[in-house]
């Protein structure tokens, strides 16, 4: 199975509740349809290319960037957008709304996907069992794209509980991935190289630079840790909550359903599991709650979470990490996640990775989720992988 070969396999359409007025109000709202376009990236290009600050873009969430996206997002309406038309974006003038959109302020995305590389003895399986998808569900798991902030397996906010303020900067600036620049990967190796001995590096990135001048400044791992960038630092701490969530849902079906109708699927953190179709998913607790320091919790959850944390060798405790300026927050997310609109398309020849075989097919999927999910876990239950 293959995601995403081509942009146009992977469509995502926003859904959301904003009012749309032809009268002028506080705010203007836009449609933005993109392809292959990372969301802040182009908002940033459409900041300066009509000099409004980027403070000024409003927008509900985050899309794809391998993807031809649906989106809205809304600016004050003293300002004028001049560049609504190249390559890979387009966007329409709605009219006017009363309020700026703020992240999470949708109500959910519908999803078109075309999944390849089905082999034919998978079909079968597959038909199957999406005839149930929509009303046994899948686990709501926060799959690997939450996850491009750890690298090796390390989490920095894991190192933050643990007080190891040295060792979650060093992660931040000495890590990286494949996908990262080349400059970027040299200027890390040679931080790695002159660790603690930073005065006589001559760094060009900003954010490496700013972190790295207020150790030598400092000579406090603290301060320099909050000299990383704010977003960045947010995304970290997100990373450690979500990967612990997976895993206490993971003991959540241990608990609830038999083992022999629980089978692994591999994802960036290694295993999630999954549940063949079982009557005992009603047994399953509705939500779920995100670990933080002052949360409150059943008895379940405790039993849950202890088991969890013990292995992490941390404690809810130890969560409390105000003197970095991050925080963790306790809120409740849904364990199970069902689409609605469900459909499927017959298979079809794979015209990229058939090659004349016939043994290769493409499949379509349509549905809707709620904000926060994540369609991945939907193919994922499918094509098991």
């Amino acid at each position: 199975m293959k995601l995403k070969q081509l942009p146009e396999d992977f469509k995502v359409e926003e859904l959301n509740e904003l009012e749309i007025s032809k009268s002028e109000k506080p705010y203007k709202a836009y449609l933005l349809e993109k392809k292959s376009m990372e969301t802040f990236s182009l908002l940033s290009y459409l900041a300066k290319k009509n000099n409004i600050p980027i403070s000024e873009f409003g927008i509900a969430g985050l899309k794809d960037r391998h993807a031809i996206t649906k989106q809205h997002f809304t600016i004050s309406s003293k300002y004028d957008l001049k560049t609504l038309q190249e390559k890979n974006f387009r966007i329409t003038f709605l009219g006017y709304a009363d309020e700026k959109l703020k992240l999470g302020s949708l109500t959910g995305n519908r999803f078109e996907i075309t999944v390849r590389d089905v082999k034919k003895g998978e079909l079968e399986g597959v038909a199957q069992k999406a005839e149930t998808i929509e009303k046994t569900g899948v686990p709501n798991y926060f799959d690997s794209q939450r996850f491009g902030s750890v690298i090796n397996q390390e989490f920095v906010a894991k190192h933050l509980i643990k007080k190891d303020y040295e060792k979650a900067v060093k992660v931040y600036l000495t890590l990286y991935t494949k996908f990262e620049s080349s400059k970027v990967k040299e200027e890390k190796k040679l931080i790695l190289q002159n660790w603690r001995s930073f005065s006589k590096l001559r760094l060009k990135n900003p954010s490496l630079k700013r972190v790295t001048e207020e150790y030598d400044k400092t000579k406090d791992w603290l301060k320099a840790y909050k000299r990383i960038p704010p977003n960045i630092r947010e995304m970290m701490i997100s990373a450690y909550q979500s990967y612990l969530w997976n895993e206490c849902i993971k003991k959540v079906l241990k608990l609830k359903i038999n083992n022999r109708k629980i089978y692994p699927v591999r994802y960036s953190l290694g295993v999630l599991l999954f549940y063949k179709n079982v009557k005992e998913i009603n047994d399953v607790p509705e939500t779920f709650k995100t670990i933080s320091q002052d949360m409150e919790i059943t008895s379940f959850e405790r039993e849950v979470i202890t088991e969890i944390l013990s292995k992490e060798m941390v404690s809810i405790k130890s969560f409390d990490i105000k003197e970095t300026g991050n925080f963790f927050i306790s809120h409740e997310r849904k364990t199970l996640l069902k689409p609605s609109q469900f459909k499927m398309s017959q298979p079809s020849a794979d015209e990229l990775n058939d090659k004349g075989r016939k043994n290769k097919f493409k499949i379509t999927l349509s549905f809707t989720l709620p904000k926060g999910s994540y369609a991945t876990m939907i193919t994922k239950r499918l094509f098991n992988q």
